[in-house]
């Protein structure tokens, strides 16, 4: 009889995973775009109180130190397919974490973002037996086409921090240059300063140059305090003449443009101006010889004569270069893709990233229970177990 129940014991405990319940997050399809998206990284950002350590009145077991900057994270939190909590997704990225409170901020990688059904996401907590990060090596919660995803959100020294596999980091031109603002579009961010004066300019270059490729997406949110003149955001890897750059154009006001000072009248048109004191999410998509730019997941017009020619990214703002000025407000959530991302990934992402908590529905706390065990034995019990 004992071999019985300690066989039977066994068995709930993995087919629970250990966990002690979950929160149920349920993407929303008609936020996804006209078709699906494989992989997708999902934010999910918001405060859950089961999500505090068990300190603090919440499930969380064990905190433990996790990601590129080395925040507090919950150890065991697992995000999971299912509901038992064993079928966990590849990877994920705990973004900034609060143990008293339960906010979290995290990017979960998951095979796919589907319009026409939801995808569940089980964030699972209260398992003793976990002290470890399990969300993965650094880029797990980030497709293999990104090379660069800065969160901005670091509040002191001099680097910005990439969480993809590449870890090409980007270094400040100082500590407080560009300096850190608790006000993001996600979380915190960095705001340049931006003059008519170039050497007073700040920006951040990358450790390494992005590889030369004629295919990309670049995307980014800004909020601009003014536009001076032509004000640079994603800086190309020359200097002097040609200068090129994705940014803004003094007049009209907020005009996103592609700079490339070999053909100036090469460029996509923006399907609206960027008003000033306001989050916009800008993406550049080349795909060799045509380009397009989105504001705000609307698509512009694109424009052709781009060739095959490689280009190579550099930095954030403006270096002290003679042309250009550098951006002048708030930069946040900086992403670099080494291929030509879809409409339906850019309205996705501009969804998820302006409105989390309207992206995805969130459960009640469920507890897992587990049925108690029988003091007594039917005759198939004994054919199971012995």
């Amino acid at each position: 009889m004992k071999k019985a129940l300690a066989v039977l014991g066994l068995s709930c405990h993995l087919a629970f995973g250990g966990y002690g319940g979950y929160i149920l997050f349920q993407t929303v399809p008609s936020k996804a775009g006209a078709s699906a998206t494989s992989p997708y990284s999902l934010l999910i950002e918001g405060t859950f109180p089961q999500f505090a350590t068990i300190a603090n009145g919440g499930k969380v077991a064990h905190t433990t130190t996790c990601g590129v900057d080395s925040i507090v994270c919950p150890a065991d939190l697992t995000f999971a397919s299912d509901a038992g909590c064993v079928a966990r997704y590849s990877g994920w990225e705990i973004i900034g974490y609060s143990p008293t409170t339960g906010q979290l901020t995290a990017s979960i990688g998951i095979p796919t973002l589907s319009n026409a059904s939801p995808v569940k996401v089980y964030g699972c907590v209260g398992n003793s037996s976990v002290t470890t990060f399990q969300g993965g090596s650094r880029g797990a919660a980030y497709d293999s086409n990104y090379q660069l995803a800065l969160h901005m959100e670091e509040t002191s020294g001099s680097t910005l921090y990439d969480s993809t596999a590449n870890a090409n980091n980007a270094l400040k031109k100082a500590s407080g240059n560009p300096s850190p603002t608790p006000v993001g579009e996600v979380g915190a961010a960095q705001h340049f300063l931006g003059t008519a004066n170039s050497a007073n300019n700040d920006y951040a270059l990358f450790e390494s140059l992005t590889p030369a490729i004629d295919t990309y997406t670049i995307e980014y949110w800004t909020k601009a305090s003014s536009y001076i003149s032509f004000d640079s955001v994603f800086l190309a890897s020359s200097s002097g003449t040609p200068n090129r750059f994705t940014g803004f154009n003094w007049y009209p006001p907020g005009t996103v443009i592609y700079w490339n000072s070999w053909s100036t009248g090469l460029t996509p048109v923006a399907p609206a101006t960027a008003s000033l004191g306001v989050f916009h999410y800008i993406v550049f998509v080349r795909n060799a010889d045509s380009m397009n730019v989105y504001v705000d997941g609307v698509a512009g017009t694109p424009d052709s004569g781009f060739g095959t020619g490689n280009e190579q990214w550099k930095g954030l703002g403006w270096d002290g270069g003679a042309t250009g000025t550098s951006f002048n407000g708030v930069l946040d959530e900086v992403y670099y893709s080494n291929t030509a991302r879809s409409a339906d990934y850019i309205t996705a992402r501009f969804n998820n990233l302006s409105s989390p908590s309207t992206f995805y529905t969130v459960g009640p706390y469920t507890t897992v229970s587990v049925m108690p065990l029988s003091t007594t034995r039917a005759n198939s019990q004994v054919d199971i177990f012995f």
